[in-house]
């Protein structure tokens, strides 16, 4: 990524992952399903159908756990790995996005109560993280990965909040308060607080 905007004061380091878990799902992008029997054509069916949309995350939430060694939560509404189910340490949001090459995200419906929930882990001994990932949609995998530290967020997550809040107060209908995610802000934050960033991209 070209990093001449940013005036980088922090540091970039390759973010180790298990590449052998990289094509889990690559047998599906070349499959015929006419070639599938009968009985099981639905089954793939579906399983392609879920690989190519865009609005379902969880089959590239569920290879991230698998490629960063973590545990995978399947619950909605809270993290989507974790490093340990009983000695959690380190916690996980992820961003899967169709935008291969420079994937992006959004926080939907922010609130206080979900940026207070990223400012405790601290206090709570937890370390949190945000992954950003880049789909590649004609092979099931990713095409690049980012790791940044979920902290570097929460003042511009509330200063934004609250530049909602003020301009709803004069609006019929409110606008939804949705804080978008991109690597440029990203890397742009890490500098702001000096702090390493992660990344792997698939060569």
């Amino acid at each position: 990524m070209d990093k001449s905007d940013n005036d980088s004061v922090c540091e970039e380091f390759p973010l180790i992952i298990d590449e052998s878990k990289m094509n889990e799902y690559f047998i599906l992008s070349n499959t015929n399903l006419e070639e599938v029997p009968e009985q099981h054509r639905l089954a793939y069916r579906i399983a392609i159908d879920s690989l190519k949309s865009n609005e379902c995350n969880e089959p590239y939430e569920r290879l991230l756990s698998s490629q960063l060694g973590l545990v995978n939560v399947e619950e909605k509404h809270g993290w989507d790995g974790i490093d340990d189910l009983e000695n959690t340490k380190n916690v996980y949001e992820y961003k899967p996005s169709s935008k291969k090459n420079a994937p992006s995200g959004t926080i939907n419906d922010d609130s206080i109560s979900k940026i207070e929930k990223c400012e405790n882990l601290p206090n709570d001994g937890k370390s949190g993280w945000l992954i950003l990932a880049g789909i590649d949609k004609e092979k099931f995998n990713f095409k690049v990965i980012y790791k940044f530290p979920i902290h570097i967020y929460n003042a511009d997550r509330r200063k934004y909040l609250q530049n909602m809040i003020e301009k709803n107060k004069t609006k019929e209908k409110q606008t939804r308060i949705t804080y978008s995610i991109t690597v440029t802000k990203s890397i742009k934050l890490c500098n702001q607080f000096s702090v390493p960033y992660y990344v792997w991209t698939n060569n």
